[in-house]
């Protein structure tokens, strides 16, 4: 097999693989087909897999890890690669960290050959790589330095393509499309400095105004426009006003002071002109809609329109320009202005009308995320719902933090909504018949020593043990491949994601413990992360019954996690008996050999997995509606 032979088979198993990981509605007839399908589906997962195993490993991966020259068929074959995993421009991708990889290899290829043409082009796609693996990985942190180490190689290489900028070095270039990538990378780079919701220095700021401003002044420059009248200055001059018009982004997470917001809203409106002079060129990606956000937004923090009619006119822009469709302008108008919108507010302070907005932002969400076709998009998706967990606001009678996570988790992959209304059915079993042989152990979990509360409360912890997954879902569904050690730690970080949107709200506090610690060992000596120790929390008891929980289900289940038959309850407690006080806490064996034990968990395990597969045909079956 040649290497572009590789190549399209990984093309056409990564596709195929996730095609076959989210099954739509319209191919199957009732609940039942539904969880059948899935199974049936991942057990063909299982076969396609192994086969671009093998293609990865026999022609791409010695090609990727080699020290020698690139041949001009492997340059070609890499090429084809990079273009097919990734659609930057929609934010659309198939999979983000071989794509890195791929580009890093042709950029180090390029570098040692005496070709500038072909070092641009190559630095240009690892720009490209590295922004799209900052944007992936930017949500795990705290908890991960991928973002900050993706972002410095994607800005040093952006420099590098900027050193071709000085007026002697341009004029010696010798393909204008040299020419365009240099020009294009003058305003490109912004988007590595992106900082989400964290407030920069004074300095920064205006770092980051000038850059853009420099970008800009490059259209009227005598000489740029006569040493590349092909490049498109048009487009030039709307995409860096969009970028300075970005720069107040979820309502001035940033910190600009007042004369620099009077700037940017005179800038916004250059850019609102802009679009309505230009705005029938195909090649014009916003909306309108989205064009009006910024301009309301700037607006508003320029002075020129109250807060509150900021609000109003934000929530009839989603209700006059929502389209049934699901492209990146789409996307923006869905996900980013709910922010907008909730950065304005006080959460201890809504009123009426402002809890009513967000309600219906929220439903609104969950029904276009459910309805968003799988297998696009998924990067900017995740990452804007991340920042929507982070600012959510938990309003009474209408969506509260847990089940805005597990509906969610419900539509970007159903085996972990599944997985975690298991383990919640699980822990309240395994909660219900301890209290019945040893209450005294659950003293020290809230709502001892009421049986029904204790239930209650386990069965919640259990279902948000997981939540932080939803950060980590493009790694999760990395099925055709083995993962690579870093996305490891990307999925490692999950418990600690989660434990820390879970502690900001007051009905999900009591289960940090128990999401931070559901991976951890029970002497502490093995699973993850290390740095967590129960050791005498008053919750321990619970921590360990929903560590015990999730391995079971993950055990014992066929859909989305081994590729194959699940073991059984019988094979799980020969597991738990060898791990008992090294993995397990010693007293989970006693309770396991209890025959009632055995059987509602067979019963969880069996009828109700089952179940739990069909209520999320029937979640997903109601959205459609």
């Amino acid at each position: 097999m040649t290497l572009k032979e590789a190549a399209e088979k990984f093309v056409e198993y990564s596709v195929w693989i996730r095609e076959l990981s989210a099954p739509q509605l319209g191919e199957v007839k009732s609940a039942e087909e539904y969880r059948e399908k899935l199974v049936l589906n991942f057990m063909r997962i299982g076969d396609i897999a192994r086969l671009n195993g093998e293609a990865i490993s026999s022609c791409l991966a010695p090609v990727l890890q080699s020290q020698r020259l690139l041949s001009e068929d492997e340059v070609e074959a890499l090429l084809y690669l990079k273009e097919q995993l990734l659609d930057a421009y929609q934010m659309d991708n198939l999979d983000i960290p071989v794509l890195y990889l791929v580009t890093q290899r042709l950029y180090e290829d390029a570098e040692r050959k005496n070709d500038v043409s072909g070092l641009i082009r190559a630095m240009d796609d690892y720009v490209m790589a590295c922004y799209t693996l900052f944007s992936m990985t930017r949500r795990l942190l705290p908890f991960s330095e991928s973002a900050n180490v993706s972002r410095e190689k994607g800005i040093r290489m952006a420099n590098n393509i900027l050193e071709y900028l000085a007026p002697a070095r341009f004029a010696r270039l010798p393909d204008p499309a040299d020419k365009e990538a240099v020009l294009i990378n003058s305003r490109y780079i912004m988007a590595l400095y992106e900082e989400q919701l964290s407030p920069t220095d004074d300095a920064t700021r205006k770092k980051y105004l000038a850059m853009l401003e420099r970008a800009l002044a490059l259209k009227d420059d005598p000489f740029y426009l006569e040493h590349a009248p092909e490049f498109d200055w048009t487009y030039h001059e709307f995409r860096t006003l969009h970028y300075l018009a970005n720069l107040t982004g979820f309502f001035n997470a940033s910190g600009y002071d007042a004369s620099q917001l009077s700037k940017i809203n005179a800038y916004t409106g250059q850019l609102e002109s802009f679009w309505q002079m230009h705005k029938s060129r195909e090649d014009i990606p916003d909306r309108e809609s989205t064009v009006q956000m910024h301009v309301l937004r700037n607006a508003c923090l320029a002075g020129k329109m109250s807060v509150p009619a900021f609000r109003r006119k934000l929530v009839e822009l989603v209700r006059n320009n929502f389209r049934e469709n699901y492209d990146y302008e789409e996307m923006v108008l869905t996900t980013s202005v709910p922010i907008e919108y909730i950065r304005t507010l006080d959460p201890h302070k809504l009123n009426k009308t402002q809890k009513e907005d967000v309600t219906r932002f929220y439903r609104h969400l969950v029904r276009y995320v459910h309805k968003m076709p799988k297998n696009g998009h998924l990067t900017f998706l995740l990452s804007e719902l991340a920042l929507i967990l982070d600012n959510f606001i938990d309003i009474d009678n209408g969506i509260d933090f847990e089940t805005m996570c597990l509906d969610l988790l419900a539509a970007v992959h159903p085996p972990t909504y599944v997985h975690s209304l298991s383990v919640a059915d699980l822990t309240a079993c395994l909660v219900r018949h301890l209290f019945r042989k040893h209450p005294e152990m659950l003293s020290g979990v809230p709502g001892y020593p009421d049986p029904v509360a204790l239930e209650e409360l386990a069965w919640h912890a259990g279902a948000c043990h997981d939540i932080g997954k939803l950060f980590v879902v493009e790694t999760i569904i990395t099925y055709g491949r083995n993962l690579y050690d870093r996305e490891f730690e990307w999925i490692r970080s999950h418990p600690e994601l989660g434990a820390s949107l879970l502690a900001k709200h007051e009905r999900t506090a009591p289960f940090t413990n128990v999401a931070r610690g559901h991976h951890r060992w029970y002497n502490g000596k093995g699973g993850y992360p290390e740095s967590y120790h129960p050791g005498d929390a008053p919750d321990r008891v619970l921590v360990d019954l929903v560590m015990c929980a999730d391995c079971l289900d993950a055990a014992t289940d066929s859909v989305g996690r081994s590729y194959k038959q699940g073991k059984t309850l019988d094979d799980f407690i020969v597991e738990l008996r060898e791990g008992s006080g090294t993995q397990f806490a010693p007293f989970l064996t006693e309770l396991f050999e209890d025959p009632e034990v055995y059987r509602d968990l067979d019963h969880v395990l069996n009828a109700g997995r089952d179940e739990k597969y069909c209520q999320t045909y029937r979640i997903l079956e109601n959205v459609l509606k």
